[in-house]
C-alpha cells in the first residue's frame, strides 16, 4: 500500500512534520502505511463474508498477513497485505484463487448438505462424516459387510450414502475430477480500497502523535 503525502489535505501536515525532528516525517508515513495495512486485514473477513460462505470464523483473518513498511526512506516505503502460505499452502492457494479466479486441486468427494451439521450448506461437516472415518467401502465403492457407507456412481458422477437399516442419507457427492474451477470473488482488493479511504485521517492521527512527541 502506498500513500501520497502531497495531496491538498496532507501537504500542510507534511510541511510541519519536516520541520520537526528528522525522524518525524518518515515515522508518520511509515506508521500510516502500517496502520492502513492492518485496517485492510481487519476488513478482509467482512468483505469475504459478503461474497462467499465462511464455515471457519477466523479463516480469512488468520491467513491474512501484513508485511510492514520499514526504515526511514519515504520513497521506498511500502506496506503489503497478502495470504500466508507458510503453514497450509493448499488452503492459501484456494484463498488466492478466490481472489483472482482459477483452478485449484480439490477432492473427488464434495460434502453434501445432508452431511453437514443441521443439514445446512453454511455449517461444517459433521465429525462422524470426516473422510478419515469412512473406511467401510470395498472395491468400486461397494459396501463391505456390516459397513455403514455405499457409493453409487453413474458415469462420472455419484453420491456417497450413509446406510442406517433401509435408510440412505447422502453425505458426499462424487465427481470424476479433483480440479475445481473458481470464479473470482475478490476480498483483498475491496478491503484495501476501503482502507485507503481512511489514509488521510490515519496520516493526521500519526502526525499529531509526532507533534505531541517532539513538542513537549
Amino acid at each position: 500500500m502506498k500513500f501520497d503525502v502531497n495531496t491538498d489535505a496532507a501537504i500542510q501536515l507534511t510541511a510541519k512534520l519536516e520541520k520537526l525532528h528528522k525522524s518525524s516525517f518518515p515515522s508518520a508515513v511509515r506508521n500510516t502505511l502500517n496502520d492502513a495495512a492492518f485496517l485492510t486485514k481487519k476488513l478482509v473477513p467482512k468483505n469475504a463474508a459478503e461474497k462467499m460462505t465462511i464455515r471457519q470464523k477466523n479463516l480469512f483473518y488468520r491467513f491474512t498477513i501484513v508485511d510492514k513498511a520499514k526504515g526511514f526512506n519515504v520513497k521506498s516505503m511500502v506496506s503489503r497485505v497478502g495470504i500466508d502460505a507458510s503453514s497450509r499452502p493448499r488452503v492459501a492457494d484456494g484463498l488466492e484463487k478466490q481472489e483472482t479466479g482459477g483452478n485449484v486441486n480439490s477432492r473427488k468427494l464434495i460434502a453434501h448438505d445432508m452431511g453437514r451439521v443441521s443439514g445446512s450448506y453454511g455449517k461444517k461437516l459433521k465429525a462422524k462424516n470426516n473422510l478419515s472415518k469412512i473406511n467401510s467401502l470395498g472395491k468400486a465403492g461397494a459396501r463391505k459387510k456390516g459397513g455403514k457407507h455405499v457409493l453409487i456412481k453413474k458415469g462420472g458422477k455419484g453420491t456417497l450414502f450413509e446406510v442406517k437399516g433401509k435408510k440412505l442419507t447422502p453425505i458426499f457427492t462424487y465427481r470424476n475430477t479433483k480440479v475445481s474451477k473458481l470464479k473470482a470473488r475478490p476480498f483483498m482488493k475491496p478491503s484495501a480500497k476501503e482502507a485507503s479511504k481512511n489514509l488521510e485521517e490515519i496520516y493526521k492521527n500519526n502526525a499529531e502523535f509526532q507533534f505531541k512527541k517532539h513538542m513537549k
